[in-house]
């Protein structure tokens, strides 16, 4: 064999085990970078899944107030935001006349009613719905916000008649037609693309 072989044949065999190694040092690194993100992946999931088991003392129910609380909280919020931005003053009217009845509604219908689909209804309507429209009316700059005023004003006029109608449901202790009701909240005021 001549030399010109001899070096010929030590390349490739040192081409092929440098390559081996690459691979088998490729293969290490992967494992053990699987094996982190597999730690961690199972630390956050015994965290998340630790923090999500209740002790008896937190099987209690949930106090009425907690559940409509933070519905009223978005009102209080939605009014900062209308206050702020300055609305003309007949859709500050309307819209706080919306939020003094659902102020008005929200708490007799979560303590009497709790899980009824009325009481659900009328929370997003609160913090969903009454936001969703006034939000981006807010937006508007105070030409746009002109042409969209009497949209703006019927879509509350809408949402006052029906939290009017939902007041005189509960007056007259009408729990039957609460689903009803209900339903056709939700296909007017929140099952619809608002945009």
């Amino acid at each position: 064999m001549s030399a010109a072989r001899k070096r010929l044949l030590a390349f490739w065999i040192l081409a092929v085990a440098v390559g081996v190694i690459a691979f088998v040092v490729q293969q290490v690194f992967v494992i053990i970078l699987s094996a982190a993100v597999a730690a961690v992946v199972a630390l956050l999931v015994h965290r998340s899944l630790s923090e999500g088991t209740s002790t008896p003392a937190d099987s209690t129910p949930l106090d009425p107030v907690d559940v409509w609380i933070v519905h009223l909280q978005s009102l209080v919020a939605l009014n900062v935001q209308i206050r702020e931005n300055a609305l003309p003053p007949d859709v500050v009217e309307k819209l706080e006349a919306s939020i003094d009845v659902l102020r008005r509604v929200m708490p007799e219908l979560n303590d009497e009613h709790p899980g009824s689909e009325l009481a659900w209804t009328v929370n997003r309507m609160a913090s969903d719905y009454l936001p969703r429209i006034v939000t981006p009316y807010v937006k508007l700059s105070p030409p746009l916000r002109q042409e969209h005023r009497e949209e703006l004003l019927r879509s509350l006029a809408g949402l006052e008649a029906e939290l009017e109608n939902i007041g005189e449901l509960l007056r007259g202790a009408k729990v039957g037609e609460f689903k009803t009701k209900a339903a056709f909240l939700r296909a007017r005021f929140l099952d619809t693309d608002l945009g």
